[in-house]
């Protein structure tokens, strides 16, 4: 098609009291508004209806790129296509990947504390990296580069959740038709599978436990972390729980701390019979965080009202050290999460009720607790056991 525009003609049009068009050729024009603004436009029929595109504005867009990108409009529109909707499309690429993975989100009928961590570990791992690209040019190697590290660290579970999380935003691409392909489709197949059967690791020696017990009371570290692990021998908690627990939780008076159902993995309120032990070191505790929504909030956390890291509790057990030698005692026999391993073991050993032992560590099922238990949940038989349970940890310490 014939051009008409020159840089030289556009520079030389004039502001007049109306707005109006200078002709380029099929359909582009550059139009001048009674301030003397300059923005390449173009009118074109689509469906028997006419409509006008904006391009942008001169000089930001100089002539040479309006015109490539009016050719790209006009074979749209040869080819039946809208390029008011391809604009569209293209704006939306503009938003990162986190913009995306938060929409995809808010499709899902999550609970709050399920979403929250959810988003927490996309925060984490996902949203600086991959929001350093457009969407659509994120491709599966971007993504294994990096998860895989993370899978290699022995976080592999925390590397599957995320793969999830990203083939999840990628079809919501996918159903914007934002993309053509998903590249996270097939990536959790790609990282590395566990080296060995990942049970959480655990002391079931007594011996062991008693030399664990106290290194625990002569920890050296953030006075709230140590509540935290002395504690969490004494209630058999998932370690999300010892960290987002409220002190609107906590009854001292009654001797409980109940966990609501969104809250608990089973969707199920939990109560927590506490011994003389447990009681105490909330005591101490309500020294330092009282006046806070958290039970256990480091000098962070302190500062900032935040919990706990996800990883803050399991490299305090690591830092455990022998009260003889000094030595770092933690790592390879326990974890955070193994405290509830080593009271299951122990206790099942000790002779107590399996029954209210699962119930303690909040595995049974509804069915099952509605089948067998009435709604006391065996709470009498739990908060013996759990006060000749911690009288027994006290005695392993002293022996």
């Amino acid at each position: 098609m014939q051009r008409k525009l020159t840089d030289a003609k556009i520079k030389h049009l004039k502001p007049k009291d109306r707005g109006y068009k200078t002709a380029d050729g099929g359909g582009l024009y550059v139009f001048t508004n009674t301030k003397g603004t300059k923005s390449f436009r173009y009118d074109f029929k689509h469906q028997d209806k006419y409509a006008t595109i904006t391009l942008g504005q001169y000089p930001n867009l100089s002539l040479s790129e309006a015109r490539k990108l009016h050719e790209k409009a006009y074979n749209e529109v040869l080819n039946n296509i809208d390029p008011r909707a391809q604009k569209d499309a293209e704006k939306l690429l503009e938003q990162p990947f986190s913009f995306y993975a938060q929409e995809m989100m808010s499709t899902q009928d999550l609970r709050p504390t399920t979403a929250k961590k959810k988003l927490a570990k996309m925060e984490r791992h996902l949203f600086k990296p991959l929001d350093t690209k457009p969407v659509h040019l994120i491709t599966a190697v971007d993504l294994l580069n990096l998860l895989k590290p993370i899978a290699d660290k022995g976080k592999r579970e925390t590397a599957k959740d995320l793969a999830t999380y990203c083939r999840q935003t990628f079809n919501y691409l996918l159903s914007l038709q934002l993309i053509e392909n998903n590249p996270a489709a097939t990536i959790a197949e790609l990282l590395p599978k566990p080296k060995k059967s990942a049970n959480f690791a655990h002391i079931t020696n007594p011996k062991e436990l008693a030399k664990l017990l106290r290194g625990i009371d002569t920890y050296e570290g953030d006075i709230s972390i140590k509540h935290a692990l002395q504690l969490m021998p004494l209630v058999m908690l998932r370690p999300y729980n010892i960290r987002f627990m409220k002190w609107e939780y906590v009854d001292i008076e009654n001797r409980l701390v109940t966990i609501p159902a969104d809250e608990m993995k089973m969707e199920r309120e939990h109560k927590i019979p506490l011994s003389n032990q447990a009681i105490d070191i909330l005591n101490q505790a309500s020294y330092l965080s009282k006046k806070n929504e958290y039970v256990f909030l480091s000098a962070y956390g302190l500062r900032t009202g935040k919990p706990m890291s996800e990883n803050t509790l399991n490299q305090a057990v690591i830092r455990i050290k022998d009260e003889q030698t000094g030595e770092p005692i933690g790592r390879g026999i326990m974890t955070s999460h193994g405290f509830r391993h080593t009271a299951s073991t122990m206790l099942n050993e000790l002779g107590y009720n399996s029954d209210a032992i699962e119930l303690q560590l909040a595995h049974a099922s509804k069915d099952r607790i509605r089948a067998t238990y009435n709604k006391a949940e065996l709470l009498p038989e739990r908060t013996a056991m759990m006060q000749k349970w911690a009288d027994y940890l006290d005695g392993l310490k002293n022996g």
